[in-house]
């Protein structure tokens, strides 16, 4: 008994405290990737921005290019939905699993289809003259601009309706950093060589499940076809 004892003293004397420490306390914890984030917001019943279009989306729907679509941010898929029961072919994109699951569910309910993506936009390659009508809602970022229009196919459309950088005092919704809001004549810049179809810089009346009230938004629409 005493041998054995004498073993286990010993044997904790040659073990490093550091492995101690690693063994006994907690692994730091990893941070929630957006997707994650934006899943455990998407994850209940209710659908956050309602089940409804964009009403700029569905003001000008007449005017876009049918085909392939592709739905960037589609979040819970209102805007995909919309779009499939006008007749374009629809793949919606998300970094929210549990939103995409969302969309799927409305398609089911408004007995179209929609096909959907898990991605991060930050790094998904959209590939080359794929696709008729891109569309962007409520996400913004300057560095997807090249790849969406190298996405689009000839005569190609992009569609987006994003929060300005007068949204914060305009109202209480929306993003808070200036980095994700849209400042004045920005996005012009990055499509000048491009047939500007509609560019709006304006305030109006959302109804929009969490987006209740004014709205300061950028409004574009630009086609794949050069200018002089």
């Amino acid at each position: 008994m005493k041998t054995a004892l004498s073993f286990i003293i010993t044997l904790c004397m040659t073990i490093p405290p550091a492995l101690f420490a690693q063994t006994t306390q907690p692994a730091a914890s990893r941070a929630a990737t957006p997707g994650e984030q934006w899943d455990q917001r998407f994850d209940r019943a209710v659908y956050l921005y309602g089940k409804e279009p964009v009403a700029f989306l569905k003001e000008k729907a007449g005017l876009l290019k049918k085909g392939k679509t592709l739905c960037l941010a589609a979040g819970e898929g209102r805007n995909a939905v919309y779009l499939a029961q006008q007749g374009f072919d629809v793949t919606a994109l998300d970094a929210s699993k549990k939103g995409l699951e969302k969309c799927t569910a409305l398609a089911k309910q408004r007995v179209v289809t929609v096909k959907t993506i898990v991605a991060d936009l930050s790094d998904y390659d959209m590939g080359k003259e794929q696709y008729d009508l891109i569309t962007d809602f409520y996400y913004h970022d300057q560095k997807m601009f090249p790849k969406i229009m190298a996405a689009l196919k000839p005569g190609g459309m992009f569609i987006m309706q994003n929060f300005s950088i007068d949204q914060p005092k305009t109202n209480r919704f929306g993003p808070k950093n200036p980095a994700y809001l849209v400042k004045p004549n920005e996005v012009l810049s990055h499509f000048s060589g491009y047939r500007i179809l509609h560019y709006e810089d304006t305030v109006v009346n959302l109804d929009e499940g969490m987006h209740q009230g004014a709205g300061a938004v950028v409004r574009l629409i630009v086609v794949k076809e050069g200018v002089e």
